[in-house]
């Protein structure tokens, strides 16, 4: 029998990483201090990114979104999982020059 904690979202602090940034290799783009319940990736780049949580493996094709954003939600507590302390790496498959990659957070506490 499982059983329900209540527990209040805490959003975490944002990592933006603008298209000038981004190469043909992975370059690590920021990282969340705690414990990730609940992840969404908006991209507003004029080209498809790679993203990666370990700098080596490939792990979630972003499309470009210069039109209209692109949105991943990425839902770990779904599953009773979380993701701990992520580091978000971030390549090219495209080219990008304008527009953002933006990877939103949430933590839960317990009160």
């Amino acid at each position: 029998m499982t059983s329900l904690f209540n527990s209040l979202a805490e959003p975490l602090t944002q990592v933006a990483y603008a298209a000038a940034s981004i190469t043909a290799s992975y370059t690590n783009a920021g990282n969340f201090s705690s414990p990730v319940e609940f992840m969404i990736i908006v991209s507003t780049l004029d080209q498809p990114v790679q993203i990666s949580f370990d700098g080596t493996h490939d792990h979630i094709p972003v499309p470009a979104g210069s039109t209209t954003p692109v949105f991943i939600p990425v839902n770990f507590k779904q599953n009773r999982l979380t993701f701990p302390t992520p580091t978000i790496f971030v390549k090219r498959i495209g080219t990008p020059t304008t527009g953002n990659l933006y990877v939103s957070a949430f933590t839960a506490s317990i009160p």
